[in-house]
């Protein structure tokens, strides 16, 4: 079993109000956005009754049984003790509750305020799992298409449909958390697709929340305007050549569009106009925070990464060699092992740390 949050302290004075970016906020966001990978509690329970109603059908059970199992299911308060709880008591943390809705999923937690310390909320977002189509699904309906719930601009269409499936349940659980405790900053965080929608959660729940949004390893969701009115800081946390952060196309995409074009069939020309049509105008939001490429070297003091750099608001003269260099060493494979969950919350806990 993973183990998490192994520097507990370091969530014990997190600086939270309008706060800049900290190394201590982004590892333990990170760790966060690791932890959503676990079964929630949600997920747990549910498929337990699931088991209990194929055992009750394969044994031949009487109707009135297994309908009272399914009664059971779709009534019950469906939260238990899991890991994730468990895991978050490590950091002081309080698990409140856990949405899961045809693939989407998300918990809430929350540190409470102390005499020294004003507490927080932190809503996370699960990203892509591999093995599950509804994930890959969401992924690839990447046409732009108008924002919902009064926001402007256009959004990734997949994105917005996997948000909407839980934006209800989650507004309502972040009221019943302040009704119990006024005022607490709402920290919103996620990796890969759970990155994307922490962006339309930042926009739709919390555009001008005391808080903070940290991302790891984002795509694009949507355009410009859709992030117009968003006054809560956001940190985008990309480690060297992490390929999903490269997806949809941004403002390179003119580029492959043109050399398209080129290739000498006559199709090329209406092709390219209905992808650019479906998914022109994508970009990124938020202030870059970009990791290098490092060995697991330790340093004089027993801290990993030895050579790390986290440079923040990075241009792309900066950030370019890195990436390139990644991509032709390792054959295209470091757009993908980049990506790991793991990898940036082990490069962030270093920093952290060093830093400290």
């Amino acid at each position: 079993m993973d183990d998490f949050f192994q520097e507990k302290a370091i969530a014990e004075s997190l600086p939270i109000k309008r706060a800049a970016y900290s190394d201590r906020t982004a590892w333990i966001m990170a760790e966060m956005s690791r932890l959503v990978y676990q079964p929630l509690p949600i997920e747990e329970t549910v498929d337990s009754y699931i088991e209990k109603i194929k055992k009750a059908v394969i044994e031949g059970k009487e109707d009135d049984e297994i309908s009272a199992l399914v009664h059971n299911a779709a009534n019950e308060d469906l939260e238990g003790i899991t890991n994730i709880e468990r895991e978050l008591k490590k950091a002081n943390f309080e698990f409140l509750e856990s949405f899961c809705n045809q693939g989407t999923e998300a918990f809430l937690a929350k540190l409470s305020k102390t005499e020294n310390f004003s507490g927080m909320l932190v809503l996370c977002f699960r990203g892509t799992q591999p093995d599950k189509l509804v994930d890959i699904h969401t992924d690839i309906k990447a046409n732009l298409v108008d924002a919902m719930f009064l926001a402007e601009g256009r959004v990734h269409r997949g994105f917005q449909d996997a948000f909407q499936l839980v934006k209800n349940k989650i507004e309502a659980a972040i009221e019943k958390a302040n009704k119990e405790e006024l005022d607490l900053p709402l920290y919103i965080t996620g990796h890969s697709l759970g990155g994307a929608l922490a962006m339309l959660a930042t926009r739709y729940l919390a555009s001008d929340s005391v808080g903070a949004t940290y991302t790891f390893g984002c795509p694009r969701a949507a355009d410009d305007k859709f992030y117009e009115k968003i006054k809560t800081p956001v940190y985008r946390v990309v480690n060297a050549a992490d390929g999903v952060t490269r997806v949809p196309f941004g403002k390179g995409f003119a580029f492959v569009v043109a050399l398209i074009r080129l290739i000498p069939i006559n199709f090329t020309f209406a092709l390219t106009e209905f992808i650019r049509k479906q998914i022109q105008g994508y970009t990124h939001y938020g202030n870059f925070v970009f990791m290098t490429d490092a060995s697991n070297e330790r340093d004089t003091k027993g801290i990993p990464y030895k050579t790390l750099v986290v440079k923040k608001s990075p241009n792309i003269f900066e950030v370019a060699p890195t990436v390139i260099k990644r991509w032709i060493i390792t054959s295209g494979k470091a757009a993908i092992s980049d990506h790991d969950i793991g990898t940036y919350s082990s490069k962030l806990l270093a920093q952290a740390l060093r830093r400290r």
